[in-house]
């Protein structure tokens, strides 16, 4: 409580300076008599987050944030998820290299893809709920500027956004020609280009279109080019006599490098381990770049050369319309139909990292026991791609250790439509809207493969077998298969289809010339229809328990039953599907409403507030999903807009609440899963600013303060104690700075994060200690159309850890002096040439 009352103290003590400052201001104005002091700021036009037209930032009553095409490439962000650290309340992780980063906004644990959060382009979901979104949104030159709100009226105008939208908007067509060009190097073997041009067709009809294609080795190395490719976007833009036609296409097929935790030592004060570098290390390379597996469904290849893949169609339309009598309406559809491929070695739990001598003793380890009593002789370590022995297991790779993994392959293949019909009749005083909103998903396959592996640790590492071996080192018989030690160690299989219809209102009215409020209400059903394959599943999931058991893999044994070879791991599958299907159907029906203020003081400063509940729908990916329905998130929010030419700020003081959230693991010993269902509350407070006290210097900030807290577990429940603990991987604190020193040339600009203290889990057992990064910048303007951007990210080499391990569940201690850990990338630097006409 008493947390609470500072904040809301530091909001209001905010919001008096303010005021305090313009009177200041004014006063100097009146004094001076200075046509600058005096102006009004020009108001910047928000299109995300409202029904009504020409709503300015000032008059909005949500928390807004906004990013144009300039100040993207300025930052050069090293993904979409990484640009999004410009928003305050959301919590950024980009150490996953270009795709499937982690955003959670205003207290949801870290790791959570983007929930909560409505991606969009040009107004609609780019899909429903958010799975793997990031893979089919990619920003380049095409992205005129995004948008986004934090909660504020996210819950009513979109699916499954309750905590934010992040709208991207794209050029449209122009009559004039004009466009732009960029080539980006890298230091890390990485080369892109990409434009934008738009121009007329003829009177009436104009285009833009653009792209990007880019090739990499990455920032972390895995001694292979796994980042290339890129996308292409087409709009058409027809001029109506009241109204507008907008006909838009986008292909995508892009292969990205997935990062994974990789070992590092001293939880306290992070770093690496003798053969893996915490800056550009890796567990991916050429040695592990292609394992096969042996499944029910055929023989599966995890191919670390085509990496994280997607292929996408898109084709949309949006055509707005006045209609006479302050009455006008829209309807924005887009169809999508994605294939997504990602392909990645995963780091199993902590407890996976042992010393390579140890997994060589029957003793400790089954597995090893069951090869001797089968082939007799000594347990070694050989490289599986030369057969050589390993000489000393104690000092394998100056480490002396081995780890177990998993090289996964997952197929999904998705077909997406949505459309947004809206009825608006505006006036001076007010905006009505009423629409629907409806989108379909059918999910064509959905299949997740993995084997068991057995490597070394270090970067780049080669795969491992455990071999029995005579006194002359001859080789008697393997427990691994090339590396393999265990097939279909994952496998699953799903496909289904869901479809939602959304009703809304929305209401903004003009009380007077100072006040505005507004209302809306959304009420949604979502119907499910998955289909699971049953899978038949043997063996513990710890390793160095015994191999024999499990679907025998088919040619593995002759007639008599016994073995056709010398090795144990090609035997059997731990997991076989049955070939039968469960099929299970759901409707869940949830309403969201909320109501909001903004009231302006005058054209520099106002305030707003508000109050709203909304609902995020599960997804379709297993019958499992839907079972428990959706998740809810209420909050309060009020807050305070400052504009004039000298400084432009807002602070945001809110309460959350996420209810029905889940957190699970399994055990390990048993294999049995545990779940647990919480809420998490957060209080905290969003400031973001620009300060420009001389022409030739200013200072942005974004900024988020809170608490977030772990509570509603039931008493009775072993896992009680936590209630209380902080939100896991979420940090209390987040500060960004942005000094630029502006010259006649262009700017000189650094970076400047503080990320506070975070937990790695549940029951915030391992610490993520705090961390700072320093990026620098430059920017260059050579003429009225050529400019040059540097950007040097991670300046001090900073180890700044995003994530522990997810795969070791609700505690997470380090394993010895060993633990996972995900961090920041390394430094690196940009360099881009652009030309614009």
């Amino acid at each position: 409580m008493r947390q609470k009352k500072v904040l809301t103290l530091a909001v209001a003590a905010a919001l008096a300076h303010m005021a305090a400052m313009h009177g200041a201001q004014a006063q100097s104005a009146a004094d001076n008599a200075s046509a600058t002091e005096k102006a009004a700021p020009i108001q910047e036009v928000v299109v995300t987050g409202t029904t009504a037209k020409n709503r300015t930032k000032l008059e909005s009553s949500v928390a807004i944030t906004t990013l144009d095409s300039d100040k993207l490439v300025k930052l050069a962000p090293h993904s979409l998820a990484d640009s999004l650290q410009q928003v305050p309340g959301l919590w950024v992780e980009a150490s996953g290299g270009e795709v499937s980063n982690n955003v959670s906004p205003r207290g949801l644990s870290g790791g959570a893809a983007f929930q909560f959060i409505s991606l969009q382009e040009d107004g609609l979901p780019v899909i429903y709920d958010g799975e793997l979104v990031d893979v089919l949104l990619r920003e380049d030159l095409t992205i005129k500027r995004f948008e986004a709100i934090r909660g504020g009226t996210s819950a009513i105008l979109s699916t499954n956004g309750p905590a934010a939208i992040v709208n991207f908007i794209s050029h449209k067509g122009t009559q004039k020609p004009q466009g732009e060009a960029k080539v980006t190097v890298g230091d890390y073997g990485f080369l892109r280009t990409e434009g934008v041009f738009s121009g007329p067709i003829n009177e009436d009809w104009s285009y833009a279109a653009g792209g990007y294609y880019r090739r990499g080795k990455g920032v972390r190395p895995i001694g292979m080019t796994a980042d290339h490719g890129g996308q292409f976007r087409l709009n058409l833009t027809r001029r109506l006599a009241a109204g507008e036609l907008n006909l838009s296409a986008k292909y995508v097929n892009d292969h990205n490098t997935f990062y994974l935790p990789i070992p590092l030592t001293n939880p306290a004060k992070p770093r690496g381990v003798p053969g893996v570098d915490p800056h550009y290390g890796s567990l991916d390379g050429p040695d592990v770049a292609r394992i096969t597996n042996q499944t029910t469904n055929g023989t599966q290849t995890t191919d670390l050369k085509t990496g994280f893949h997607v292929l996408a169609k898109v084709l949309g339309a949006d055509l707005q319309h006045d209609i006479g009598g302050d009455w006008s309406f829209r309807n924005n559809a887009r169809y999508t139909r994605y294939d997504v491929a990602p392909h990645s070695v995963f780091n199993g739990p902590n407890s996976y990292l042992v010393r390579a001598s140890n997994r060589l003793d029957p003793a400790q380890y089954a597995d090893v026991a069951g090869l001797l009593s089968r082939f007799g002789g000594t347990a070694r370590l050989a490289y599986a791609g030369t057969g050589q022995l390993v000489d000393n297991p104690a000092t394998l790779n100056g480490n002396g250790f081995t780890t177990d993994a998993v090289a996964e392959t997952r197929f999904r293949s998705l077909s997406h439509f949505v459309d947004k019909l809206s009825l608006t009749k505006e006036n001076e005083n007010n905006s009505f809207t009423a629409g629907i909103l409806f989108a379909s998903q059918k999910l064509h396959e959905d299949s997740d493969y993995g084997a068991r592996i057995l490597t070394e640790v270090r970067d780049q590492p080669k795969r491992l077998d455990i071999v029995a071996v005579d006194a002359n080192n001859k080789i008697l018989g393997y427990l691994s298969d090339k590396g393999v030690l265990r097939n279909a160690f994952f496998y699953e299989r799903h496909k289904g289809d869901m479809n939602s219809t959304s009703l809304f209102v929305n209401d903004e009215w003009k009380v007077n010339k100072n006040l505005r409020i507004d209302g809306g209400v959304r009420y949604e059903i979502a119907r499910y229809d998955v289909q699971d394959e049953g899978v038949n599943a043997a063996g513990s999931e710890v390793p160095g328990t015994s191999l024999v058991g499990g679907t025998p893999i088919p040619g593995a044994f002759n007639p008599d039953g016994s073995d056709k070879d010398n090795i144990i791991a090609n035997n059997y599958m731990r997991r076989a599907g049955t070939g039968e299907w469960t099929r299970k159907k759901k409707t869940i029906k949830e309403s969201s409403y909320t109501a909001g203020f903004n009231y302006a003081f005058n054209d520099h400063i106002a305030a707003y507030g508000r109050y709203a509940s909304g609902t995020n729908m599960p997804t379709l990916y297993s019958t499992d999903s839907f079972v428990d329905g959706a998740s809810r998130l209420s909050f309060t929010e009020a807050g305070v807009r400052y504009m004039s030419p000298m400084w432009t700020t807002s602070a945001t003081l809110f309460h959350t609440k996420f209810d029905n959230l889940s957190f699970g693991e399994t055990n390990q010993q048993t294999g049995d899963f545990r779940q647990v269902f919480v809420k998490t509350l957060s209080t905290g407070v969003e400031l973001e600013g620009i300060f420009k006290p001389h022409k030739r210097f200013s200072l942005e900030y974004v900024a988020t303060i809170q608490d977030a807290t772990i509570d509603g577990i039931d008493p009775n429940a072993e896992e009680a104690k936590q209630n209380g603990n902080q939100v896991m991987r979420t940090p209390n604190t987040q500060v960004r700075l942005i000094p630029t020193l502006h010259f006649d040339f262009g700017d000189i600009f650094l970076v400047y994060s503080h990320i506070g203290k975070r937990f790695a889990d549940f029951e915030n057992s391992l610490a993520l200690p705090k961390y700072h990064v320093l990026d620098l910048g430059a920017e260059f303007r050579i003429d009225k159309q050529w400019k040059l951007n540097l950007k040097v990210n991670n300046v001090t080499n900073e180890i700044g850890l995003t994530e522990g391990n997810p795969r070791s569940g609700f505690n997470q201690s380090s394993n010895g002096s060993l633990f996972y850990a995900r961090p920041i990338l390394g430094r690196h630097a940009t360099l881009s040439l652009s030309y614009k006409f």
